[in-house]
Protein backbone atom coordinates (compact mmCIF):
# COMPACT_ATOMS: atom_id res chain seq x y z
CA UNK A 1 0.00 0.00 0.00
CA UNK A 2 2.88 2.37 0.72
CA UNK A 3 4.25 1.51 -2.41
CA UNK A 4 1.32 2.39 -4.45
CA UNK A 5 0.75 5.81 -2.59
CA UNK A 6 4.31 6.59 -3.02
CA UNK A 7 4.09 5.56 -7.02
CA UNK A 8 0.65 7.39 -7.31
CA UNK A 9 2.65 10.64 -5.30
CA UNK A 10 5.63 10.37 -7.74
CA UNK A 11 3.20 9.86 -10.83
CA UNK A 12 1.04 13.03 -9.91
CA UNK A 13 3.90 15.09 -9.51
CA UNK A 14 5.56 14.52 -12.56
CA UNK A 15 2.23 15.25 -14.42
CA UNK A 16 1.74 18.59 -12.41
CA UNK A 17 5.24 19.63 -13.06
CA UNK A 18 5.29 18.43 -16.98
CA UNK A 19 2.13 20.93 -16.98
CA UNK A 20 4.00 23.83 -15.57
CA UNK A 21 5.68 24.30 -18.69
CA UNK A 22 4.23 27.17 -20.83
CA UNK A 23 2.51 26.06 -24.15
CA UNK A 24 3.22 29.17 -25.64
CA UNK A 25 7.06 29.74 -27.00
CA UNK A 26 7.43 33.11 -25.17
CA UNK A 27 9.36 35.86 -28.17
CA UNK A 28 12.59 37.58 -27.82
CA UNK A 29 12.04 40.85 -26.49
CA UNK A 30 14.20 42.24 -29.04
CA UNK A 31 12.66 42.59 -32.60
CA UNK A 32 15.24 43.04 -35.62
CA UNK A 33 14.35 46.26 -37.54
CA UNK A 34 15.88 47.14 -40.92
CA UNK A 35 15.98 51.11 -41.17
CA UNK A 36 14.38 52.36 -44.22
CA UNK A 37 16.69 53.36 -47.00
CA UNK A 38 20.00 51.87 -45.16
CA UNK A 39 20.67 50.10 -48.51
CA UNK A 40 22.16 53.21 -50.36
CA UNK A 41 25.75 53.69 -48.94
CA UNK A 42 28.36 55.71 -50.06
CA UNK A 43 31.00 54.70 -52.62
CA UNK A 44 32.18 54.48 -55.93
CA UNK A 45 32.43 57.90 -56.39
CA UNK A 46 29.09 58.88 -54.84
CA UNK A 47 28.48 60.28 -51.26
CA UNK A 48 25.18 59.55 -49.24
CA UNK A 49 23.86 61.13 -46.24
CA UNK A 50 21.47 58.54 -44.45
CA UNK A 51 18.82 60.97 -41.78
CA UNK A 52 15.80 61.04 -39.94
CA UNK A 53 13.42 63.17 -38.55
CA UNK A 54 10.41 62.73 -36.33
CA UNK A 55 7.45 64.55 -35.19
CA UNK A 56 3.61 64.78 -35.07
CA UNK A 57 3.52 66.42 -38.28
CA UNK A 58 4.90 65.18 -41.76
CA UNK A 59 6.07 68.28 -42.81
CA UNK A 60 8.24 69.15 -39.91
CA UNK A 61 9.42 65.36 -39.88
CA UNK A 62 10.59 66.45 -43.41
CA UNK A 63 12.42 69.40 -42.58
CA UNK A 64 14.29 67.62 -39.63
CA UNK A 65 15.37 64.97 -41.52
CA UNK A 66 16.88 67.02 -44.87
CA UNK A 67 18.47 69.46 -41.85
CA UNK A 68 20.33 66.51 -40.71
CA UNK A 69 21.08 65.20 -44.19
CA UNK A 70 22.33 67.79 -45.71
CA UNK A 71 24.26 68.17 -42.21
CA UNK A 72 25.40 64.71 -42.53
CA UNK A 73 26.44 65.34 -46.21
CA UNK A 74 28.28 68.27 -45.86
CA UNK A 75 30.29 67.22 -43.27
CA UNK A 76 31.50 64.11 -45.96
CA UNK A 77 31.97 66.37 -48.67
CA UNK A 78 34.15 68.75 -46.48
CA UNK A 79 36.03 65.38 -45.04
CA UNK A 80 36.74 64.55 -48.60
CA UNK A 81 37.91 67.41 -50.02
CA UNK A 82 40.02 68.10 -47.37
CA UNK A 83 41.80 64.59 -47.88
CA UNK A 84 41.89 65.22 -51.59
CA UNK A 85 43.58 69.18 -51.34
CA UNK A 86 46.20 67.35 -48.68
CA UNK A 87 46.82 64.61 -50.97
CA UNK A 88 46.50 66.74 -54.19
CA UNK A 89 49.19 69.17 -53.05
CA UNK A 90 51.39 66.64 -51.90
CA UNK A 91 51.62 65.10 -55.10
CA UNK A 92 52.93 68.55 -56.66
CA UNK A 93 56.69 69.86 -56.38
CA UNK A 94 57.02 72.50 -53.40
CA UNK A 95 56.80 75.36 -55.55
CA UNK A 96 53.35 74.48 -56.86
CA UNK A 97 51.80 73.09 -53.65
CA UNK A 98 51.64 76.21 -51.66
CA UNK A 99 49.51 78.43 -54.13
CA UNK A 100 47.58 75.41 -55.17
CA UNK A 101 46.63 74.29 -51.73
CA UNK A 102 45.38 77.63 -50.65
CA UNK A 103 43.43 78.33 -54.40
CA UNK A 104 41.97 75.21 -53.76
CA UNK A 105 40.67 75.33 -50.17
CA UNK A 106 39.49 78.60 -50.87
CA UNK A 107 37.69 77.68 -54.23
CA UNK A 108 36.07 74.37 -52.51
CA UNK A 109 34.60 75.84 -49.37
CA UNK A 110 32.46 78.08 -52.33
CA UNK A 111 31.82 75.30 -53.99
CA UNK A 112 30.43 72.64 -51.02
CA UNK A 113 27.60 75.01 -49.99
CA UNK A 114 26.74 75.14 -53.92
CA UNK A 115 26.43 71.43 -54.38
CA UNK A 116 24.59 70.46 -51.31
CA UNK A 117 22.02 72.59 -52.02
CA UNK A 118 21.97 70.54 -55.28
CA UNK A 119 22.10 67.13 -53.81
CA UNK A 120 19.32 64.65 -55.06
CA UNK A 121 17.02 62.45 -53.18
CA UNK A 122 17.00 59.11 -53.88
CA UNK A 123 14.87 57.38 -51.00
CA UNK A 124 11.93 59.29 -48.95
CA UNK A 125 10.03 56.73 -47.13
CA UNK A 126 7.62 57.58 -44.52
CA UNK A 127 6.41 55.49 -41.16
CA UNK A 128 3.43 56.36 -38.54
CA UNK A 129 3.66 54.38 -35.26
CA UNK A 130 0.36 53.89 -33.29
CA UNK A 131 1.03 57.61 -31.42
CA UNK A 132 0.88 59.31 -34.76
CA UNK A 133 4.50 60.52 -34.25
CA UNK A 134 5.63 60.84 -38.35
CA UNK A 135 9.07 59.50 -38.99
CA UNK A 136 10.90 60.17 -42.33
CA UNK A 137 14.08 58.73 -43.55
CA UNK A 138 15.29 60.13 -46.47
CA UNK A 139 18.85 59.77 -48.05
CA UNK A 140 20.63 62.44 -50.04
CA UNK A 141 23.04 61.95 -53.05
CA UNK A 142 25.64 63.85 -54.19
CA UNK A 143 28.07 62.36 -57.39
CA UNK A 144 31.31 63.07 -57.36
CA UNK A 145 31.66 64.24 -61.07
CA UNK A 146 28.65 66.84 -60.10
CA UNK A 147 30.51 68.17 -57.55
CA UNK A 148 34.18 68.41 -59.62
CA UNK A 149 32.12 69.95 -62.12
CA UNK A 150 31.00 73.17 -59.61
CA UNK A 151 34.76 73.41 -58.42
CA UNK A 152 36.21 73.36 -62.20
CA UNK A 153 33.87 76.37 -62.80
CA UNK A 154 34.78 78.09 -59.71
CA UNK A 155 38.31 77.39 -60.30
CA UNK A 156 38.03 78.70 -64.06
CA UNK A 157 37.10 82.56 -62.83
CA UNK A 158 40.80 82.42 -61.84
CA UNK A 159 43.36 81.47 -64.59
CA UNK A 160 46.61 82.64 -62.26
CA UNK A 161 46.51 78.98 -61.03
CA UNK A 162 46.81 75.90 -63.11
CA UNK A 163 45.08 72.54 -62.15
CA UNK A 164 45.62 69.47 -62.70
CA UNK A 165 41.99 68.33 -63.10
CA UNK A 166 42.52 64.64 -63.77
CA UNK A 167 44.98 64.35 -60.89
CA UNK A 168 42.15 65.59 -58.91
CA UNK A 169 39.26 63.74 -60.06
CA UNK A 170 41.62 60.75 -59.02
CA UNK A 171 42.03 61.79 -55.87
CA UNK A 172 38.71 63.01 -55.09
CA UNK A 173 37.14 59.32 -56.28
CA UNK A 174 39.92 57.72 -54.31
CA UNK A 175 38.95 59.47 -50.89
CA UNK A 176 35.39 58.61 -51.30
CA UNK A 177 35.77 55.24 -51.98
CA UNK A 178 38.05 54.72 -48.99
CA UNK A 179 36.16 56.91 -46.56
CA UNK A 180 32.86 55.93 -46.71
CA UNK A 181 32.85 52.56 -48.84
CA UNK A 182 33.40 50.37 -45.68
Amino acid sequence: MKKIFIFTMCAISIVLLGSCRSSKQEKSPIETFVMPCSEYTSGEGVLRAWASGASDNETTARKKALAVASAELAAMLSKTVQSTTEDYSSALTEGEQVSSKSFLSDRTKITVEKSISGATIICDRWNKDENGQYTNYIVLELKGSEYLKALYEEISKNQEVSINKQLLEELFIKNINENFNK
